[in-house]
């Protein structure tokens, strides 16, 4: 199935590289998009070519105006609906999954059916995208739903449940917040002419009205919003989806921003000095996974956190995920042999 990958970034980090060319490598997109700060956006444009990184048909789109084409509006003007005491997050946060949302508002030529993929999703021993069987759409659950932090979660569901008026879909070991997701831009459209009907506001474009829906819940959660809309409104094309023991089993999620363990180790295995730039390829990167994990035990994936309040989390608020890593102390990260 011919597709493109949707990809918003934050900030140019020391895996993008790695995690760029380990999905072009193992999805073999039409198209990359890449929609980052403007800075950020040219750096990556730069990047890939004076460094030769392998991601075939790659695109970076300036988030600041992503959406002023199609409405008039601006980042800037959208972080205005936000109110930041109602709201659980800071406006960039709810921003980058707008971007995704609204993925074919500000890319003109999107395939009917695209993979988002978060920057900092690793895929190692990895997942089929596209059923062998009947070349349809799949993803794989990647976060257990036995832990996490039990209020975000439940607003995150009335969202969907009160905006939405439909249920939200469950599983019942994995939640929909796989950090990587098919979408469809027909079932999108309907998605957000369904807010212009909650908010009887059908003329208000709909990244306001998303960027309101937070200063009444807090939050909300876009994968998990699409996947129920789809299970609900849109049956034939309700997601598909490899179960949680498929490969949700062997993922890792932990907090490296360049200087924790995770790189650390790999400086050591790679012989880059600690003040030196890390910016590994995908093959040096997953050589050196295997030199740490054996060819046998590779994990679907790591996920890579960068947010400083990631070093802050308690253990009761930490997923499955985290808890399983051996890369969240020091102590506990193993030397490559």
């Amino acid at each position: 199935m011919q597709h493109d990958i949707v990809i918003p970034l934050f900030n140019l980090a020391w895996s993008t590289r790695a995690v760029y060319e380990g999905v072009a490598r193992h999805y073999a997109p039409r198209k990359f998009h890449v929609v980052a700060p403007r800075k950020v956006a040219a750096a990556l444009t730069d990047a890939v070519s004076e460094e030769g990184w392998d991601v075939p048909g790659l695109a970076a789109y300036p988030e600041e105006d992503f959406f002023t084409e199609k409405f008039g509006l601006t980042k800037d003007d959208l972080a205005g609906e936000l109110d930041l005491e109602a709201s659980l997050y800071p406006p960039g946060w709810f921003y980058q999954q707008l971007l995704k949302l609204g993925a074919d508002d500000g890319i003109a030529d999107l395939t009917d059916w695209f993979l988002i993929w978060d920057s900092d999703l690793l895929p190692v021993a990895t997942w089929p995208v596209v059923d062998p069987a009947d070349g349809r759409p799949v993803y794989a659950l990647l976060q257990d739903r036995g832990r996490g932090n039990s209020d975000i979660v439940d607003r995150w569901r009335r969202w969907i449940e009160t905006v939405l008026d439909v249920p939200a879909l469950t599983d019942d070991v994995a939640t929909f917040v796989p950090h990587h997701m098919w979408f469809n831009r027909s079932h999108l459209a309907s998605l957000r002419q369904r807010l212009g009907v909650y908010y009887d506001a059908p003329d208000t474009p709909w990244p306001k009205l998303v960027m309101r829906s937070a200063n009444a819940f807090g939050t909300f959660s876009e994968f998990w919003l699409y996947a129920s809309w789809a299970a609900a409104r849109h049956p034939d094309d309700a997601p598909r989806y490899h179960p949680y023991a498929a490969y949700g089993a062997t993922t890792e999620r932990f907090f490296e921003d360049g200087s924790a363990p995770f790189a650390t180790a790999l400086r050591q295995h790679l012989g880059v000095a600690l003040d030196a730039p890390l910016r590994p390829d995908y093959e040096a990167l997953c050589h050196f996974i295997e030199a740490i994990y054996g060819k046998e035990q590779l994990p679907s994936s790591l996920s890579f956190e960068a947010s400083p309040r990631h070093r802050k989390k308690g253990r009761a608020n930490m997923h499955v995920e985290e808890l399983r890593s051996r890369w969240h102390n020091a102590e506990d990260a193993p030397a490559p042999s």
